[in-house]
């Protein structure tokens, strides 16, 4: 029973098939219709045709300005990075000097205070000889 539903349905989609080709090959009526539908299907693939070409066109311009955007923002990146970078070398250099400088003045209080110890001290043993 199965096969033979299948085998009907399958006969009467070839039936219908044929006599919708028979429509509109074979009826001048059915010609008409067919070429309305052949013009309707060229337009329509006309203007899907000009349509997509349109918003390739706008999605190129979106691109190359997203590309122009990213090239802009990396060379503000570079700049920015850039000074940075010399800005801190900059402070770098400050530091070392800054260093250097309370260095300097720690060996001068050093030496200055060994040189008082030494006067004092002389003075002490001064002071004790004659006595």
């Amino acid at each position: 029973m199965k096969n033979k539903n299948g085998l009907v349905a399958f006969a009467l989609v070839g039936l219908a098939a044929g006599a919708a080709a028979w429509y509109l090959l074979g009826t001048d009526d059915g010609k008409k219709q067919l070429d309305r539908a052949n013009d309707g299907i060229k337009s329509l693939t006309k203007s899907l045709k000009d349509l997509s070409k349109k918003e390739a066109r706008k999605a190129q311009k979106l691109a190359n300005r997203a590309s122009a955007e990213l090239d802009n923002l990396k060379s503000k990146a570079q700049a920015a990075f850039s000074k940075a970078s010399d800005d801190a070398d900059a402070l770098k250099n400050k530091a070392k000097e800054a260093g250097r400088e309370a260095l300097d003045h720690a060996n001068n209080a050093a030496q200055n205070l060994a040189s008082k110890i030494d006067n004092t001290t002389d003075a002490a043993k001064s002071k004790i000889s004659n006595a």
